[in-house]
């Protein structure tokens, strides 16, 4: 079973804003790797984290200004190492610019150091449906994660 948040605090003691205020930490930005079989250049809109205790919440919006591979899945680097892979941990999509198509995708953590994106045919985006990323698709992700 996992440890109770105190605060430090005893039965019957005062719960005070100022101990309340010590959860966590503020939202902080990072720069994450975007990558679909190679290198993707980007520009960063939104990508911020916080962490409270073991868990990362995640608040991610990149768009590609290069092109990614054909066939190969879409990565995004993690601002701290995740502890398992695999884990279904929130909600995005990517957007075709192109074709002016929104994919609805569900982030998942594929190792300790990036997320991709499971999409509805049971595949990473990118390899299913068979898409790479161009200039000014974006990818909109929120999920959080355990940290290792």
């Amino acid at each position: 079973m996992a440890t109770q948040w105190t605060a430090g605090t005893t039965s019957g003691q005062v719960l005070t804003a100022a101990t309340l205020n010590t959860i966590g930490a503020a939202w902080v930005d990072y720069t994450p790797t975007l990558t679909q079989g190679v290198t993707v250049t980007k520009t960063i809109s939104i990508a911020r984290y916080c962490q409270i205790q073991k868990t990362i919440f995640v608040s991610l919006f990149v768009s590609a200004t290069s092109a990614g591979t054909l066939g190969a899945s879409v990565e995004i680097g993690l601002p701290i190492a995740a502890k398992y892979s695999g884990a279904m941990t929130g909600s995005g999509f990517i957007y075709d610019a192109s074709t002016n198509t929104m994919y609805n995708v569900l982030p998942y953590t594929v190792s300790a150091s990036v997320v991709s994106a499971f999409y509805q045919t049971g595949s990473n985006w990118g390899s299913s449906p068979n898409l790479a990323l161009a200039n000014t698709d974006q990818i909109r992700f929120n999920f959080t994660y355990e940290a290792a």
